[in-house]
């Protein structure tokens, strides 16, 4: 996958984990195809995104090394993807040390390690069901919410669930004809609603998507682009630590 003229993301797949090989120059005309890039890669929602840091890639500066806080950042409350570095050379384990970035995002000097972390089991559950971008889409969506809260004994989180899975979708489907995919998560501490579009497509707007609503429902919410020019809209609801949300 290019990220620009200069700079490109290489992506190899090791089961449900994809490893990615920036190649080029990092510096100020190539962070944000960095960001998005990566960004683009863990919308997909693999199990765990690698990032190897080798010899083809040049860092302009120490600072610019920040695009993978800002990733982790952004990722961490949705999808939930755990985002990895692999430093393999003296230059890149001296430039993490500076920065401290391993504060943030984990830091392994080799690729088994880090694979050993990113496969290990998770405590997750996915739902997800197809829809069509029609007017019959909200309900169906909000029906989807309701089962899938009362399969996982989520008593509490289930009003805002529904709420949020009809709301996604309505926002959704006003910008694209092509069907939707609503995918709802559990993790230990928070629960996720995600709706997702395949391809750009004349009514495509994402920079108009009105989220008011959904701001007021969700912990946290936003939209990522994804590899396939699509888009994925989504919010997060923190669950109570030792209830049944």
């Amino acid at each position: 996958m290019t990220t620009d003229t200069d700079l490109s993301l290489r992506a190899v797949t090791r089961g449900d984990v994809v490893l990615l090989s920036p190649v080029g120059r990092l510096d100020l005309s190539t962070y944000v195809g960095m960001r998005d890039g990566l960004l683009k890669h863990v919308a997909e929602q693999p199990h765990a995104v690698v990032v190897v840091l080798g010899p083809d890639l040049e860092l302009g500066s120490d600072p610019l090394a920040g695009v993978f806080a800002a990733v982790w950042m952004r990722c961490c409350r949705w999808p939930g993807v755990p985002l990895l570095l692999v430093a393999t050379t003296e230059r890149h384990r001296g430039m993490l040390e500076r920065t401290g970035l391993a504060r943030f995002v984990p830091c392994h000097e080799r690729l088994d390690t880090a694979l050993a972390v990113a496969t290990a089991p998770t405590r997750r559950h996915r739902n997800e069901m197809q829809l069509p971008a029609d007017t019959d889409a909200p309900h169906l969506a909000r029906d989807f919410a309701r089962r899938t809260c009362l399969k996982w004994d989520l008593r509490q989180a289930s009003p805002r669930t529904v709420l949020l899975a009809g709301e996604l979708v309505d926002i959704t489907r006003a910008h694209t004809s092509s069907a939707l995919v609503l995918r709802i998560e559990r993790f230990p501490d928070q629960l996720t609603v995600a709706v997702r579009h395949a391809g750009p497509s004349p009514r495509d707007a994402p920079h108009r998507l009105d989220l008011t609503r959904v701001h007021r429902l969700s912990t946290a919410c936003g939209n990522t682009p994804t590899l396939d020019e699509g888009r994925v809209v989504w919010a997060a609801i923190t669950l109570r630590s030792g209830s049944r949300a």
